[in-house]
């Protein structure tokens, strides 16, 4: 099978688990992310192997989670917020801990334990915001939300395969390239006023103005996931899905579009 028709079905089949988890009802949506940070966290941990390094995976994973489900409890079940601040001894606790590890980069441990759930499971705990935007869980914002991700990658793949000759920013990833930005922005654009048709919520400036953000942030997510992975000298961060590669690779558009996107709508 070659690349593209493996793109293709592993791209339909992952988009039919987004949607169907996102309509059935909140915990199965909650859930399905949580499964992907564990995953990404992971993937994000494996990448350093090759590092003197050492995350600690409780730590991590811990506190991955807990922004991740505490943040959805705030706008399922109405917690006081004050319970988020567990969080606190959950930090300070890698930052203990590591005085009976006895190693000797622990400065470089515990900060790569810290960025792992900052970099990975944080963008995904303000799509909370968007989930239960205007009170109730409602997941035509978010899904809005995805469409716009999948139609600036897809845009960007597709233009840059036809017509790509102007590299974007060739010493971290060679084969992206202006003219596959710009088609991805103006394919976002595109479904953004679709979802303003379909879904409503926001008017069509404010769909546009989200478009935008998710073209450009989720085109330099994507191109820090590539000088990430470039740094460790690896191509892809997985292998959950083939043809994409891992799930750090599927939802580096997410990483740094989801928490503007969710200030913008707080504060427009």
């Amino acid at each position: 099978m070659n690349n593209f028709w493996q793109r293709t079905i592993t791209g339909f089949l992952f988009v039919v688990a987004i949607i169907l988890g996102l309509w059935w009802n909140p915990l199965a949506y909650m859930s399905i992310f949580a499964v992907v940070i564990l995953l990404g966290m992971h993937e994000f941990m494996r990448m350093m192997q090759g590092m003197d390094v050492k995350v600690r995976y409780f730590w991590s994973q811990t506190i991955g989670i807990f922004l991740y489900v505490g943040s959805f409890l705030f706008f399922y079940s109405h917690i006081q917020a004050r319970w988020l601040v567990i969080i606190v001894p959950l930090a300070g606790g890698a930052f203990l801990s590591e005085l009976y590890f006895k190693n000797k980069n622990s400065l470089l441990n515990i900060a790569t334990t810290l960025i792992t759930p900052l970099y990975v499971a944080l963008p995904f705990a303000f799509l909370h915001h968007l989930a239960f935007y205007g009170g109730e869980y409602n997941p035509k914002l978010l899904l809005g939300f995805f469409l716009l991700v999948w139609a600036n990658d897809s845009g960007a793949y597709i233009m840059g395969s036809l017509f790509g000759k102007h590299k974007l920013f060739p010493s971290v990833s060679p084969a992206k390239s202006w003219e596959g930005a710009i088609g991805g922005i103006f394919f976002t654009i595109l479904i953004s006023i679709g979802c303003f048709y379909y879904f409503g919520i926001l008017s069509v400036i404010d769909w546009i103005v989200v478009a935008g953000l998710v073209g450009v942030l989720g085109t330099y997510g994507d191109l820090i996931e590539s000088m990430l992975k470039r740094s460790v000298n690896i191509k892809d961060s997985g292998r959950v899905f083939p043809g994409h590669g891992g799930i750090l690779d599927r939802f580096d558009g997410v990483f740094f579009s989801a928490p503007v996107v969710s200030c913008y709508l707080l504060f427009c």
